[in-house]
């Protein structure tokens, strides 16, 4: 069975992939919204609820690495605002904001979990089991498999 972390570091592949995409030609507006919500009413808040806390309480007497763990977890509001700034500007048809954006929120992104991968992850020594299961529930087994590529299957076999 995989871990919650675990499904982080996929949910970070899934976005790299999608990163990939994006630059070499513009995501649908349809599609730029899946990934997003997926990322900010899923991935983010798995993190923020689950995970961050855990290796803060771990990690609590190493004060500079909770500041740093703290200000990664504020970075989400930055994604999720960058994000809804460039869904307007898809419902707007502002190509121009769209084309220079688009690339900036992606980069953001992956260099954000990239941060959390090489600085963070690895210091929980607690396994969190599946918790982020519900998280997926909660956002639509489906709709995760269709954004993600994974089979509800899989979800069910890996996470049940």
């Amino acid at each position: 069975m995989l871990n919650t972390v675990d499904l982080l570091l996929f949910e970070h592949s899934v976005i790299r992939i999608r990163a990939n995409e994006a630059l070499l030609s513009m995501p649908s507006k349809e599609l730029f919204k899946d990934i997003h919500d997926l990322v900010v009413n899923l991935h983010a808040r798995v993190e923020d609820e689950v995970v961050l806390p855990a290796v803060i309480e771990e990690n609590e007497k190493d004060q500079e690495f909770v500041k740093y763990v703290k200000r990664i977890s504020a970075d989400h509001k930055l994604i999720e605002t960058l994000g809804n700034n460039i869904i307007e500007w898809y419902e707007q048809g502002n190509a121009e904001m769209l084309s220079r954006r688009v690339p900036l929120y992606f980069k953001v992104l992956t260099e954000h979990n990239m941060n959390e991968e090489r600085d963070i992850f690895h210091r929980l020594r607690t396994n969190l089991g599946n918790r982020g299961k519900p998280y997926i529930a909660e956002f639509g087994v489906e709709r995760y498999s269709r954004i993600t590529g994974i089979s509800s299957e899989i979800i069910n076999v890996y996470f049940g």
